[in-house]
């Protein structure tokens, strides 16, 4: 959990300003007000200091809180595996799966320093941060496989030193902002689920989203984009934080090819 739950957060504070003009702070669990750098410049979300001196409303979304996650079930099915051990979600999203509410995520906002003029390049992320469940991750041949078969100025975004596709060209960026900075001027993006296709959301980038059968777009995906999952044998979103053979058999059912014309049709 990272970037892309602090962008849904901005959606939400978005939401309540609908009916209430007040700036919106962000909690976690125990009521303390959070900051995080997605929500630079958005005028939406009060900082620590604005929120001790200013009448605001308050959104409980933090670690341990988020909206699409069903913490309930996860505390009853560790205590049915782990009697009498604490619950925390870092142990249990090791050993038992993520389990889901019914929340349905709305574009967030995210403001770049100097957004750009859209061009023709499109973002392509063949990668997933570090420590994220390796069930997200689509698989370095099927991106290649991908890029080979659309005629289109690819462009993968990261630090110096970052693995590239063949045949992509590699913008340097060394923030996650940077990144989105440059996002911002895309014709559209083909990406994992994950902090990117929030972003992208927000900025209004088209995007077909890889999302395999671990997490479901019901909850994390959006209208605009194209959201490919695979519910294989009715056993997806399965929530697995380790290896599972659903998810790679849910990711192995979305072909390069589908994905490409999915691609095409959408710019």
């Amino acid at each position: 959990m990272g970037w892309g739950d602090e962008i849904m957060a901005a959606g939400q504070a978005r939401a309540l300003q609908r009916t209430d003009s007040r700036k919106v702070a962000v909690t976690d669990a125990a009521g303390r007000v959070r900051w995080h750098p997605a929500w630079q410049g958005n005028p939406r979300i009060a900082t620590r200091s604005e929120a001790a001196r200013e009448d605001v409303q308050r959104l409980t979304n933090g670690p341990g809180c988020r909206p699409y996650v069903d913490y309930v079930r996860m505390r009853r099915e560790f205590a049915r595996v782990h009697p009498g051990r604490p619950f925390t979600t870092k142990v249990t999203g090791a050993r038992l799966p993520w389990r889901f509410t019914d929340w349905r995520a709305e574009p967030g906002e995210i403001y770049v320093r100097k957004a750009l003029r859209r061009s023709d390049v499109v973002v392509v992320e063949p990668h997933i941060k570090a420590g994220a469940s390796p069930n997200k991750q689509w698989g370095w041949g099927r991106w290649q496989d991908l890029v080979s078969r659309v005629d289109v100025p690819w462009v993968q975004l990261g630090p110096p030193g970052v693995r590239i596709l063949d045949g992509v060209r590699h913008v340097p960026t060394s923030s996650f902002l940077d990144a989105c900075a440059v996002l911002s001027g895309a014709r559209g993006a083909v990406l994992p689920e994950g902090g990117l296709h929030h972003a992208a959301a927000a900025l209004g980038v088209r995007a077909v989203v890889i999302f395999g059968g671990r997490s479901n777009p019901a909850n994390l995906g959006y209208e605009g984009h194209m959201n490919l999952f695979d519910p294989v044998s009715g056993e997806s979103p399965c929530g697995q934080s380790v290896a599972c053979a659903h998810c790679a058999r849910a990711m192995a059912g979305i072909a390069p090819a589908d994905v490409a014309q999915h691609l095409e049709n959408l710019l």
